[in-house]
């Protein structure tokens, strides 16, 4: 497990995944304006009509969203480990254990699997930036 923070704490100071970082901070952002804008109603109708867990996920995802912003965006290591921990806990467990409760007919069910494909692929690509420790030369 020390290997692995060290890892990412020294992977995120390299340029190329520093510029995902960011990349990923905007990301957060525009999911932090969908919450907004289903709070407002302005997405999926009035938001009192919505059930209490889609009201419960907007506010917690979008007060993560814009601190998870924050830290990608200035290359945090603990926003680097809490944007990987909002996607195993956040989507990827609830979007495959309680499907039913969030998504409503399979156009929704689509829609949850699709973020949680790309949040996934996301995932896999800042592993991929990150530089490789090198291994002892043979001799």
């Amino acid at each position: 497990m020390r290997r692995f923070t060290a890892w990412i704490r020294e992977g995120i100071t390299h340029p190329r995944p520093g510029i995902f970082l960011k990349a990923l901070a905007v990301v957060a952002v525009f999911g932090a304006l969908s919450h907004v804008s289903s709070i407002m109603g302005l997405l999926g109708g009035p938001w009192a009509a919505k059930p209490l867990q889609v009201r419960i996920a907007d506010l917690l995802l979008l007060a993560t969203n814009l601190v998870l912003a924050w830290g990608l965006w200035r290359r945090k290591f603990w926003a680097a480990i809490a944007w990987m921990a909002v996607v195993l806990l956040f989507q990827a467990v609830p979007i495959l254990l309680f499907a039913d409760a969030f998504a409503v007919g399979l156009r929704a069910r689509i829609r949850l699997y699709s973020l949680l494909a790309t949040d996934l692929v996301l995932l896999g690509i800042l592993f991929a930036l990150l530089p490789r420790k090198k291994t002892g030369t043979l001799q």
